[in-house]
């Protein structure tokens, strides 16, 4: 067993009415199998990001360039698409069991980190 340990923070000072500065964070329990890596995405059709994750897990990814500043993922769980995420953007979630992760670049190639961890 390891622990993994996500931040969040949130910050903005003209989104509201009143300055927003929230932060999270908590410790999660992971074991094995993880993995963590980068990968080329191409444009034209999904691609395998993660081909079934055997128990439920914790999930990364991130758009870390495009071929332009305004390429982006559509990412699919399960096989429906659920994400949009640009270069630069980011997300952390928790899924199911058995759901494979694909995605497919639109504008231009872009490089992904991932990393899933299994709890």
């Amino acid at each position: 067993m390891a622990t993994l340990t996500p931040t969040l923070t949130l910050t903005s000072t003209d989104t509201l009415t009143d300055a927003l500065s929230v932060t999270t964070t908590t410790d999660l329990t992971v074991t094995n199998p993880s993995e963590f890596s980068r990968k080329v995405v191409a444009t034209g059709s999904a691609q395998t990001v993660i081909a079934s994750n055997s128990s439920f897990s914790y999930v990364y990814i991130r758009v870390v360039s495009g071929a332009n500043s305004s390429d982006w993922l559509q990412v699919k769980l399960g096989g429906h698409s659920k994400i949009k995420i640009r270069v630069g953007e980011f997300a952390f979630f928790p899924l199911y069991n058995a759901q494979a992760i694909t995605a497919e670049a639109y504008g231009g190639a872009c490089v992904l980190e991932y990393g899933a961890w299994t709890i």
